[in-house]
Parts: C-alpha cells; sequence; structure tokens
C-alpha cells in the first residue's frame, strides 16, 4: 500500500517516535538518531532559524571556537558517530551522556517544528510535562 508523506510530516513522524523511545522505553540511541534526522529536515526547511544554526553562533561567540569544532565536537557529535562509519574499528566506543545528548536533539527537533509552522506533535506535551517532572532545571525561563 502506497501512502503519500511530505518531509515535514515525516519529520514530525519522526520527532513522535523518538518522544516513544525515549519516554517509554528509555531507548536513548534511536531517540538520538530520529530526532537528529527531524532535527536536520526541519531544519532546512527554517535555515538560518533552525535550533542548530542559533546554538552553534552562541557558542561560538561564547567561546571563540571555531564554527566546525562547536558544531562537529558538541552539538553533533552523538548524532553524527551514530550514524556514520568512518574509518572505524567494529570495537570502537564513543563516550557520551545518552539522556542529555537525546533530550537536545529532540528540544531541538521541536523548536524548528514550531519555527517552521508553529505547530507541536501529538508527543510533544507529554514530553513537556516529563522535562517538568525531571528536569525542571533545563526549562526555567521558558
Amino acid at each position: 500500500m502506497k501512502y503519500t508523506v511530505n518531509k515535514i510530516e515525516a519529520a514530525a513522524d519522526q520527532l513522535d517516535w523518538a518522544i516513544r523511545l525515549f519516554l517509554d522505553h528509555q531507548a536513548y540511541v534511536p531517540a538520538i538518531t530520529l530526532a537528529g534526522a527531524a532535527e536536520e529536515i526541519l531544519g532546512e526547511a527554517v535555515i538560518n532559524e533552525a535550533a542548530f544554526h542559533k546554538l552553534k553562533n552562541i557558542l561560538c561567540e561564547q567561546t571563540g571556537l571555531e564554527e566546525k569544532i562547536i558544531s562537529q565536537e558538541y552539538l553533533n557529535k552523538a548524532k553524527n558517530w551514530l550514524k556514520h562509519w568512518k574509518n572505524l574499528k567494529d570495537n570502537e566506543t564513543i563516550e557520551i551522556e545518552l539522556e542529555k545528548e537525546a533530550i537536545q536533539y529532540i528540544a531541538r527537533a521541536m523548536a524548528n517544528l514550531v519555527t517552521h509552522d508553529n505547530s507541536v506533535t501529538s508527543e510533544t506535551p507529554r514530553y513537556y510535562k516529563w522535562l517538568i517532572d525531571n528536569k525542571k532545571d533545563l526549562i526555567n525561563g521558558l
């Protein structure tokens, strides 16, 4: 059976599944990759208003580090490592805080969707409630 789906709908679906995996299963790795994919699609839709671009610019200004370093070593390190195989060995590992990484990729995708068309996904209220209940320090001032 064929379906017709556009990129924004696909990204919203990826974001909802990232949230479900995060909240219901603590499956942080697939949550990161799905939220990262949604963030990229939605980020391309909003171009320079994307959460990634705004964060990158702020961090470059605050730290004096080059954009590439901020991008590759801080903002996209987890997602890129999980998605790509470049000259790696089978036993290569990375040390990352999976829950924190998943939280930020989901938040960036959510921000891009709101920027795009001022909408939220069906799982967004549940995710926001989880943040309030569990990570209030992250949302103070929002």
